[in-house]
């Protein structure tokens, strides 16, 4: 798997039609941000459009070669959404001192998101602090450093809503797709409230 590598062709090649490509790569943990994940996932599609949205358990499909598939992603996405929990940290340090572990997929879709220039955004879940820099893998220590949002299940409606406003913000492509009608979309219209993203 460490072997695939694209070529800055391909990854042009794969940007070339914008409607084509999934703009909003959601990385997670199965351990702790599964579910998470997977609502965010369900509302965002919901706002911009299914296939504007990636995340490795619905978007791969049978017979693809999963590491190819989502290394592709990740090039060719406009933003990465790294979803954290409680024991996000942890994890990524246990993994990242036992190599016998296996490849960290959540470590490597954020290094390759950094390799190819794109926007990283933390998303911190209910329970999860902002990461330590001095704390986290060498090659992860930028994640630290950059700006966040969160997704509380107590503030889910205001959350979501100020979440795609920021992604359509740093990601005018999500743009294109038309929203579809309906009671998702009405609630993401919804009025923000609280204060979601800190400094």
């Amino acid at each position: 798997m460490e072997g695939v590598i694209f070529t800055e062709e391909q990854v042009d090649r794969s940007r070339a039609n914008q409607d084509e490509v999934a703009q909003i790569f959601i990385n997670y943990r199965k351990e702790g941000g599964a579910y998470a994940a997977a609502l965010l996932d369900e509302l965002l599609s919901n706002r911009f459009g299914e296939d504007q949205i990636f995340r490795a358990a619905r978007s791969i499909a049978p017979g693809s070669d999963y590491a190819e598939s989502i290394l592709e992603a990740v090039a060719a996405c406009g933003v990465l959404l790294v979803i954290i929990d409680g024991g996000w940290l942890e994890k990524i340090n246990s993994d990242t001192r036992d190599p016998s572990s296996g490849q960290d997929w959540v470590l490597r879709e954020i290094e390759e998101a950094f390799k190819h220039g794109r926007t990283v955004i933390p998303v911190l879940l209910s329970g999860a602090e902002r990461l330590d820099e001095e704390a986290l893998p060498e090659t992860l220590a930028r994640v630290a450093r950059l700006q966040y949002l969160r997704f509380d299940y107590r503030n889910i409606r205001q959350d979501v809503n100020f979440i795609a406003e920021q992604l359509v913000r740093v990601c005018p492509q999500v743009r294109k797709v038309r929203e579809e009608p309906g009671a998702c979309s009405a609630m993401l219209s919804a009025p923000r409230g609280t204060l979601s993203v800190e400094q």
